[in-house]
């Protein structure tokens, strides 16, 4: 006989069994884990009550998959949109192959079309995700297209494990001889100091780095470079004060002022041992000309000259990739990670609504010209 299931919305007295079951996803500390889960669910500033749909057996968890707030906005003038963003999907491994991805889904939809919000999104999902995802009706309006910018010692290690692939067990060994001898040789964003980042900024007054953001002159800039109608989300101060409070992340900030603000760049990068610590991200980038963005980039790439950027590159304007292209920057491919290649998933809350157009100010959300796209927006930033 199958194993009995009940499928329930989450409530406080669950907390500390959710946070358990996201060993197995978040980071193998339960302290870390607990702080991920109050800043996301708790303090989201989009919902007052977390919105986390769970697996029961014998009482106990063993699945999950969440919904927190997120808020877009689209048209011209901008409308702005509260919607959900789907994420954080765990099964315990001992309860894994049962189906019960799909019918956790499928209780959160039906517990979901009781509330007020018209659609769901995922920036994030992996490979797995992905496909069961498109199963059950939702849309991709396309991948976020990365680029990378890799130093020589990053592009050799990525040539010698290509070439070390006919010999596995040979490259096994050349890695755990690195591993033992070297532990501490990966670059981290806190390597670079105070003091020598300001060595490397002489060159250029206009530029500073910081390890706190600056929320409200941020979110001025944003204001002031103005909306070109595409969907993106809000970024005022609130968000901003939110968002860079993401225990999973390190963030580190580099603000372009000569008068006012003219320009931030966002470098980030993952602190939990599940991921992939040896990539920083640029999470957000904006500037009010060219010249400052192009001084902000390429000081993020003389700050990190050890390490390797990423950035999404699939909704940036043909003058920002090239001059992406001319710092060095060049796409992935998309077998060398899949990992690296989330797409725009969106799907209507109501059944109802998965046939015919979607559309939110007029714009097509699985379409991805309709998209104005930041790493920042998704739980990959």
């Amino acid at each position: 006989m199958a194993p009995k299931y009940e499928f329930v919305r989450y409530h406080p007295d669950l907390k500390r069994q959710v946070v358990e079951l996201q060993t197995h996803l978040w980071s193998p500390s339960e302290a870390l884990n607990t702080s991920y889960f109050e800043w996301k669910y708790e303090r989201n500033p989009y919902l007052d009550t977390p919105l986390i749909y769970l697996a029961i057996r014998n009482g106990s968890v063993v699945g999950m998959r969440g919904f927190f707030g997120v808020q877009w906005e689209a048209g011209i003038p901008a409308e702005r949109f509260t919607s959900l963003y789907a994420d954080d999907m765990a099964i315990l491994p001992e309860h894994r192959n049962q189906g019960l991805m799909p019918k956790i889904m499928s209780a959160a939809f039906d517990d979901l079309a009781q509330l007020r919000y018209e659609y769901i999104f995922n920036l994030s999902a992996g490979p797995i995700t992905f496909l069961s995802s498109l199963s059950m009706g939702w849309r991709s309006a396309g991948t976020m297209q990365p680029m990378f910018w890799r130093p020589w010692r990053s592009a050799f290690r990525s040539g010698l494990r290509d070439l070390m692939k006919p010999f596995p067990s040979v490259y096994r060994t050349i890695h755990n001889f690195r591993s033992k001898w070297f532990p501490n040789s990966r670059w981290s964003m806190t390597d670079i100091d105070l003091e020598r980042a300001r060595q490397t900024l002489k060159a250029d007054p206009w530029i500073s780095f910081h390890d706190v953001p600056r929320c409200a002159a941020m979110a001025e800039l944003v204001e002031r470079i103005g909306h070109s109608g595409r969907i993106r989300h809000v970024r005022d101060s609130e968000y901003f004060h939110w968002r860079f409070q993401n225990p999973l992340s390190r963030y580190r900030f580099l603000f372009c002022e000569k008068d006012r603000l003219e320009g931030y760049l966002v470098l980030q990068q993952y602190t939990s041992e599940f991921a992939n610590r040896g990539t920083v991200n640029i999470v957000d980038w904006e500037a009010s000309g060219v010249a400052a963005k192009a001084e902000l980039l390429h000081t993020a790439v003389a700050l990190t000259r050890t390490g390797q950027l990423m950035v999404w590159s699939a909704t940036r304007s043909r003058e920002t990739t090239e001059l992406l292209r001319k710092n060095g920057f060049k796409h992935l491919k998309q077998m060398d990670d899949l990992r690296s290649w989330p797409a725009v998933l969106v799907r209507p809350v109501r059944k109802e609504r998965l046939e015919g157009e979607w559309l939110l100010a007029g714009l097509r959300v699985a379409d991805l010209a309709s998209w104005d796209l930041r790493m920042l927006y998704s739980m990959r930033g």
